[in-house]
């Protein structure tokens, strides 16, 4: 009996293993602000990313698409009933991702008898009545980060490090829409680039500089078959609800002329 706790904290990194054995593949997404709202993008082949969770709350995931529906589904069930029985002002990124979501896949996590939790979260608030705009990431153990200028998730912590890095080198968005999502295509690029190497995952690359003609390349190489999904936060937006998928059009104004 002595060792079972050791047992379980066996389990628990082997847990943590083979969820990021999952993840690693896993399209990584993008959050940053904008000077009228806030963008979420990633790329992907088919499988929706990006919802809207309330008025002006906004989710994305990489993960199994059973656990992504099964949550989105409860924080957008939660956000409902909140704002209907009390208020829409109750519906706060810190009440879902710290009180609904986290603890809701730390159980699952924690829960080694039964399915892994092959999931990473990433949510957005539009900052109102004072607030600023809030970025928050759930990893697949519970755990919440939270930003008030950008959040990025992918499927390790190298390749979400090395994404981090470059988008605090990054002075190249002037605060449009579409310079805003050129600077997020390129952070996905290091993501999805560094997902597809694993074996040159290494803290050796920390201090290497990123060539920008070679992110353009796997991006080129990505849309062959994958295609972009954005939406965005948008202030200037009438009406209650603030979110807005990005449309065709804009999408195609995204990377001509660009890659």
């Amino acid at each position: 009996m002595l060792d079972e706790p050791y047992r379980w904290i066996e389990a628990i990194n082997d847990r943590r293993d083979y969820i990021e054995d999952q993840l690693r593949p896993g399209s990584p997404v993008v959050g940053l602000n904008y000077n009228e709202g806030m963008l979420l993008l990633t790329i992907g082949s088919g499988q929706r990313k990006i919802f809207e969770v309330h008025n002006r709350t906004a989710l994305c995931a990489i993960g199994h698409p059973a656990y992504i529906e099964q949550l989105r589904m409860l924080a957008t069930d939660t956000a409902s009933v909140q704002g209907f029985q009390n208020s829409v002002d109750d519906v706060t990124l810190h009440r879902l991702a710290n009180f609904v979501l986290g603890p809701a896949i730390k159980q699952t996590f924690e829960s080694i008898f039964g399915a892994a939790p092959i999931i990473k979260m990433l949510l957005a608030e539009l900052g109102t009545l004072g607030r600023e705009n809030q970025f928050s990431s759930i990893n697949y153990d519970g755990a919440v980060a939270t930003d008030s200028h950008a959040q990025l998730i992918g499927g390790t912590d190298a390749i979400e490090s090395a994404m981090r890095r470059y988008l605090a080198d990054s002075n190249s968005s002037d605060g449009t829409l579409i310079s805003t999502a050129r600077t997020a295509l390129e952070i996905w690029a290091v993501g999805r680039d560094l997902s597809l190497h694993e074996d040159d995952e290494s803290d050796d690359s920390e201090g290497s500089p990123v060539d920008r003609v070679q992110l353009h390349e796997v991006l080129k190489e990505e849309l062959k078959e994958g295609q972009i999904e954005a939406a965005v936060l948008d202030n200037t937006r009438r009406g209650n609800s603030k979110f807005r998928i990005l449309q065709s059009e804009e999408i195609e104004n995204l990377t001509s002329d660009w890659l």
